[in-house]
């Protein structure tokens, strides 16, 4: 066994063996590329972040400008909107007028509501809507409309009545009432 005496620490080693040296170096060199493929890789995966950050932030503004024209579409169409709904549920009303599909009922009972008085009053409504009103009283002689007389009236579209009373007169004609709704519409934000 060899023995050396050394007059102070050692600060670095080396072996002689070739084989070893080789294969030091090599697995330095495996090292050492396998850490520049892990610095590319990041260096990419940063690169593709901002690019998806940038993305990000470019469908956002694109979002708020699509939000805006929409705003300020229906804002300056809000009438031509409120027009066409209106329009809209006349043609549907009509139809259903036309075909005789309402309650003729509901429409006097709702006109009754606003009425002032519940003496004496006439009720105005389409010679067309007479016999069903008239059936009504006779169905149900203590229901509201027993107390009422109906009178046919021309100048009164179907599905509308004028409620005659001495203290006033109410109205209950699909057309003010589609406009009323279309005033609604054009006030609503």
């Amino acid at each position: 066994m060899l023995t050396v005496h050394l007059a102070g620490p050692i600060s670095a080693a080396r072996l002689a063996d070739a084989a070893w040296d080789d294969e030091h170096e090599s697995e330095s060199g495996l090292a050492e590329v396998a850490s520049q493929n892990a610095r590319q890789r990041l260096q990419q995966v940063n690169g593709r972040e901002q690019e998806l950050a940038q993305s990000c932030r470019l469908v956002k503004d694109i979002a708020e400008k699509l939000n805006n024209v929409y705003e300020e579409t229906i804002a300056r169409n809000r009438s031509d909107i409120a027009r066409l709904a209106v329009e809209i549920a006349r043609k549907i009303l009509m139809r259903e007028t036309d075909s005789g599909h309402y309650a003729m009922q509901a429409v006097v009972e709702e006109a009754l509501k606003c009425a002032p008085t519940r003496q004496n009053i006439v009720v105005r409504v389409n010679p067309q809507d007479l016999p069903s009103c008239q059936r009504l009283q006779q169905e149900d002689p203590n229901g509201p409309l027993a107390s009422l007389e109906f009178v046919a009236d021309w100048s009164i579209a179907r599905a509308d009545c004028l409620i005659e009373t001495p203290k006033g007169i109410v109205k209950s004609f699909v057309e003010e009432r589609l406009e009323r709704i279309g005033e609604a519409l054009t006030k609503v934000e």
